[in-house]
C-alpha cells in the first residue's frame, strides 16, 4: 500500500528530530491531522523547543506546525529564578553588539519572557530572540518588540523643508497636513478643500531635494 503524504511528512519530521542532538525524540510525539502537524511532549530547554519547531517546519513543507512542546528542566539542572533570568538576559544584551537594548523592556514570570519596546532593525529583534532562547531557565518567549527605523538627518531636512514650503503657500493649510519621512519616502495625509490643492502638495513633495517617493494619502473634503 502506497504511503499517504501525511505519513511521509511524519517520517521526514521524525528523522530530522532523531538526527538533532539538541532534542530527545523519545520525549516527543509527532501527529498530523487535516494538514496540521502537532508536536507534543517535552524537551529540556527552550532552545530545544525552537530547534524541534525549526526541524518540523522545514520537513513539513506546506503543512502548518503547532508546537505544543513543554520545557521540563532535568533534575540535575539548578532552578533559575525569574530575577536571575532577567539579569542574565540584560547582561547578554549589553555584551552583544548585534542589539541596542536601550529601548527594550524585559519581563520574566515563571520562566516566561516578554520582550517589549522597540529596536531599529529587524535583525535586532531576531538577535534578541536568539539570546533569550539560549538563556538558562527560559521556558517560553513572547517577542513584542516593534521595529522603529531610525530616521536619518536627510529625512529631518526633507520634513523641515516641506513644512517651510507649506507655510509659504497661500493655498495650503499646514495645520491640516501631516508629513512623515522615512528613508527618503514622504508620507503625507490630511484633508484639503479640493483636488488641485492635493496635487500641489504632492508636486511640492516630489520636487523636494532628497525625496525618492511620495505616498499621498490626502483626502478631499
Amino acid at each position: 500500500m502506497k504511503p499517504l503524504p501525511e505519513e511521509i511528512i511524519k517520517k521526514n519530521i521524525i528523522d530530522r528530530l532523531i538526527n538533532n542532538d539538541a532534542v530527545n525524540i523519545n520525549n516527543i510525539h509527532v501527529s498530523i491531522e487535516n494538514g496540521v502537524v502537532q508536536l507534543q511532549g517535552h524537551v529540556p530547554t527552550y532552545s530545544a523547543k525552537l530547534e524541534a519547531l525549526r526541524d518540523a517546519t522545514e520537513a513539513a513543507g506546506d503543512f502548518n506546525v503547532i508546537n505544543e512542546l513543554q520545557v521540563n528542566f532535568q533534575p540535575s539542572q539548578p532552578t533559575v529564578s525569574d530575577s536571575d533570568i532577567k539579569n542574565n538576559i540584560q547582561q547578554y544584551f549589553k555584551w552583544q553588539k548585534s542589539i541596542n537594548p536601550l529601548n527594550v523592556e524585559i519581563k520574566v514570570e515563571k520562566g516566561k519572557v516578554v520582550l517589549s519596546g522597540h529596536v531599529s532593525k529587524e535583525s535586532e529583534s531576531i538577535a534578541a530572540e536568539k539570546i533569550v532562547s539560549s538563556t538558562k531557565g527560559v521556558i517560553d518567549l513572547d517577542n513584542q518588540l516593534r521595529v522603529k527605523y531610525e530616521r536619518s538627518g536627510n529625512d529631518y531636512n526633507i520634513e523641515k523643508e516641506l513644512q517651510q514650503a507649506f507655510e509659504k503657500s497661500a493655498l495650503i493649510d499646514e495645520n491640516k497636513i501631516t508629513t512623515e519621512v522615512e528613508k527618503g519616502t514622504v508620507y503625507i495625509s490630511g484633508v484639503v478643500a479640493n483636488d488641485p490643492i492635493r496635487k500641489e502638495i504632492e508636486e511640492q513633495a516630489m520636487h523636494t531635494k532628497g525625496v525618492n517617493k511620495v505616498v499621498n494619502e490626502i483626502t478631499v473634503g
